[in-house]
């Protein structure tokens, strides 16, 4: 019998046609490697005395840096077709507007927020087992595993979606708007299944340092998607009407899915971690749905804290109601930049939990907070300098320029808050740690900013502002916990904790595509 796939140190090399062809795994900062950062020549980890050194520090945010920047334009890129996507929307009419507005909220809580934690636990399991596996063909594994999990849960979700129409007529909705966002969604269903899917993908090539292939993905989807809204939404001849608007994201979804399929199928590209189709992925996938579940857990009051805002605000003036749409646009922003640096942490601290480096670690851990303070601190100071100018961007109309203005600082002050915090969140991501993140952000949305944003707003009539105040406390509360439950890690402890749950994942048997059947053990529990 073979040795397991998953027991050794992570220097021994993959036997077979695998051998000498997979990624470097992100372990260090010099020597020679093809991917972002390499390890060092000898792969051994720094001394107490090199944590601080200029040149340990200079390299460590080199690292971080080149595994963030495609992070954000990938993303980025996204914001290119969803534009000019409801640009075109507009143009359909008020029922159209109002539906796809329905659509946003649907989605993200029927849908997105459901299955969002599965990429999340994809980003831990591949990060770690990448530099702690002797076969890092593990890898394909647990991806075909979540996407197993991703399946079931999508198939349980379907029906939902398919009596949007009748839930949101029962719900007071007018007939008119409610026909057609059940219409949009049994569509846009499909969409989001595969924007869920290309998640996985990431999630499983980013684990191994590749990076550049979602910017190329996403670059690729770009003309497609402009082509559809021109065929499908914007030309009279040829419109679908507002059942053109799920086809432009399938459309779109199913052309970078497929450029990531063709990136993995490269030499190089991620291949050698994939190793065939195996029985295995039908087995585990408690540990699976454990660790989405709190990732979801984390997605779904993000999500609340800020649509409470957004609904809090149908309730006050119009000026007020549109400067929140522009408020809510700039926090998005700094989301976006968030997220970069969440899944940036996530993959280097995972990669170095695995090649059992804590002094490494520890490094990556000051290094990735303390740049997540420098940016998000600087863009919030720039945004309040500039507020004045940045209000008449958005506005023409005094009255609503003068309530951006005045508002500014909130999001600039929450996006801030939320970005730390989304970095030390991914942090904790790169330990299997998702529940504590969950706890706090639960506890933070629960027990402060909701009850502070109605003191605020009905108590001390602050309107707008009072909604915001409380957004920024949870936040907050949730960041210092995050920060110190980071700050406060035995990182030796952590990293034995990573080698047992390796060994525990162990496949004593041969990886020969359909041929593995006996199962993962379970995670052990932090």
């Amino acid at each position: 019998m073979s040795a397991p796939l998953l027991a050794g140190p992570a220097s021994e090399p993959l036997a077979g046609p695998f051998a000498g062809s997979v990624a470097e795994p992100l372990v260090g900062g010099g020597g020679g490697s093809r991917s972002t950062g390499g390890p060092s020549a000898d792969g051994a980890d720094l001394g107490l005395d090199e944590l601080l050194l200029a040149a340990s520090v200079r390299r460590e945010t080199g690292v971080l840096l080149r595994l963030s920047l495609p992070v954000v334009l990938s993303a980025a890129m996204q914001l290119l077709a969803v534009v000019p996507l409801m640009s075109a929307v507009g143009g359909l009419g008020t029922v159209a507007l109002a539906s796809m507005n329905l659509v946003s909220i649907y989605a993200g809580l029927c849908g997105a927020a459901a299955v969002s934690g599965l990429p999340m636990a994809l980003d831990s399991l591949c990060s770690q087992a990448f530099t702690a596996a002797s076969d890092r063909r593990v890898l394909g594994v647990y991806l075909q595993r979540v996407l197993v999990a991703l399946a079931l849960v999508l198939a349980a979700l379907y029906p939902l979606w398919w009596n949007a129409q009748a839930i949101y007529q029962r719900l007071g909705v007018p007939a008119d708007i409610a026909r057609a966002t059940g219409r949009i969604l049994r569509v846009y269903f499909f969409g989001m299944a595969g924007a869920q899917a290309y998640e996985c993908l990431k999630s499983y090539l980013f684990a191994q340092g590749l990076r550049r292939f979602a910017v190329v993905a996403q670059g690729a989807s770009l003309p497609v998607a402009w082509l559809c809204i021109w065929l499908f939404v914007s030309n009279e001849r040829t419109s679908l009407g507002v059942l053109g608007v799920p086809c432009v994201t399938v459309a779109a979804v199913a052309v970078y899915n497929l450029a990531t399929l063709a990136a993995m199928a490269r030499a190089g590209g991620g291949r050698a971690c994939w190793g065939g189709w195996s029985r295995a992925a039908l087995s585990g996938l408690g540990q699976v749905f454990r660790l989405g579940a709190a990732g979801s857990a984390t997605a779904l009051f993000d999500s609340m804290s800020l649509h409470m805002v957004d609904v809090g605000a149908l309730f006050l003036d119009a000026p007020s109601m549109a400067a929140q749409a522009v408020l809510s646009l700039v926090l998005t922003c700094f989301w976006l930049l968030g997220t970069s640096f969440g899944v940036s942490a996530c993959n280097r601290i995972g990669n170095l939990l695995g090649a059992g480096h804590p002094n490494r670690t520890l490094l990556g851990v000051y290094t990735a907070l303390a740049m997540a303070a420098a940016a998000f601190v600087t863009l919030c100071a720039l945004l309040i300098g500039n507020g004045r100018a940045a209000a008449g961007v958005f506005s023409d109309d005094p009255e609503v320029a003068d309530a951006i203005a005045a508002h500014i600082v909130w999001p600039a002050v929450g996006g801030a808050v939320q970005g730390i915090s989304m970095a030390a969140a991914g942090v904790l991501r790169g330990q299997g740690r998702q529940a504590l993140t969950a706890r706090m952000r639960i506890a933070s949305f629960v027990c402060v900013g909701v009850p502070v944003s109605a003191a605020a707003t009905a108590g001390l009539h602050w309107g707008l502002a009072g909604l915001w105040l409380g957004y920024v406390a949870g936040a907050a509360l949730a960041m210092v916990g995050q920060v110190y439950a980071v700050l406060s890690t035995d990182w030796d402890s952590e990293i034995e904790l990573c080698q047992r749950r390796i060994q525990a994942s162990a496949i004593p048997g041969p990886h020969g595509g359909l041929e593995d059947t006996l199962p993962y053990g379970s995670r052990p529990g932090h």
